[in-house]
């Protein structure tokens, strides 16, 4: 079977635009904030942000020392790339871009284990959309699913539904996707080649090879890389009792401001007897105790 790199060069025949990666549909506005396009020399590559400094794409879109810029969240960003050193001569398509500022989350993180065959992933880029290589390249992001069927020593091999194509390069096979906006993103593999037709392969980020290389590569820059040394996917536990000090302290806030609104009208010349001020002061109290309380009773039970 004859497999295709999915880079796609600049100096390409220009294609039609046809809405549909081939099999896939355009993803919805929010729905994958990680994915990003990213340009370098001589072509465009799909990649994926796996932490705040970090963008992981395929070797053969950037080798070592390549430099790329793209856009994340409306701001510009650029980069350097370092791919394996054993890369073409073992087929380790991978490489990490340490970016030049820090990148706001989400992030995705990278899975340590690998599916099982049968099972579905989600593949993802913004590449062509028919078979043979034509359509798409117009900077769509498109979705869809594929099926495992096999392994080779550095890739995982998908069959059908959606399959790769060119542009597709360097982006994310995630563990299947069901919900976008509420579920965490894990990624297997990096998209690397394919038929262009119903056969795609993803380079392994699990394998041995893949975790020694970012794990080397987190060390030198000092950097996080998510699911590998870094836990993106579990929220941040809520700071001690802090829901309850933030309601008592805009409860006594409101008191303050209400004790200086009664403070004006009494020393200021006025025909008023300030008793809607002083209303105001007095409905306060209550408030104020009861966040105290809360405050209290959380910081008893901890």
């Amino acid at each position: 079977m004859i497999r295709f790199l999915l880079l796609f060069l600049f100096s390409s025949t220009a294609f039609a635009e046809i809405p549909t990666l081939i099999g896939g549909k355009p993803v919805k506005p929010g729905e994958y904030p990680e994915v990003v396009y990213i340009s370098m020399k001589g072509g465009r590559c799909s990649a994926t942000v796996v932490g705040p400094k970090a963008v992981l794409t395929a070797a053969h879109c950037a080798r070592g020392g390549a430099k790329i810029t793209f856009q994340h969240n409306q701001n510009q960003y650029s980069g350097t790339c370092i791919a394996p050193a054993a890369y073409p001569r073992q087929d380790h398509d991978i490489s990490l871009c340490l970016i030049d500022k820090e990148m706001a989350g989400p992030y995705a993180s990278v899975l340590s284990v690998g599916p099982k065959a049968g099972d579905k992933m989600t593949l993802i880029g913004y590449g062509c959309t028919k078979p043979g290589g034509s359509g798409g390249n117009d900077g769509v992001l498109r979705v869809g699913e594929s099926t495992v069927t096999g392994f080779t020593t550095w890739d995982i091999v998908t069959k059908k539904d959606a399959a790769l194509c060119y542009g597709d390069s360097g982006g994310p096979a995630f563990k299947l996707i069901a919900d976008p906006k509420a579920e965490h993103h894990y990624v297997y593999g990096v998209n690397s080649k394919g038929d262009i037709r119903t056969t795609s392969y993803l380079s392994k980020l699990y394998s041995d090879e893949s975790k020694v290389f970012m794990k080397t590569w987190a060390a030198k820059y000092e950097v996080d890389i998510c699911g590998l040394n870094k836990d993106c996917a579990t929220p941040p536990k809520p700071k001690l009792c802090e829901k309850e000090y933030l309601v008592m302290e805009a409860a006594h806030s409101a008191l303050d401001k209400a004790i200086d609104d009664l403070k004006t009208c009494l020393f200021t010349p006025t025909v008023s007897l300030c008793l809607s001020e002083l209303d105001m002061v007095k409905s306060m109290h209550p408030a104020v105790a009861e966040s105290f309380t809360e405050l209290e009773v959380c910081l008893g039970n901890q």
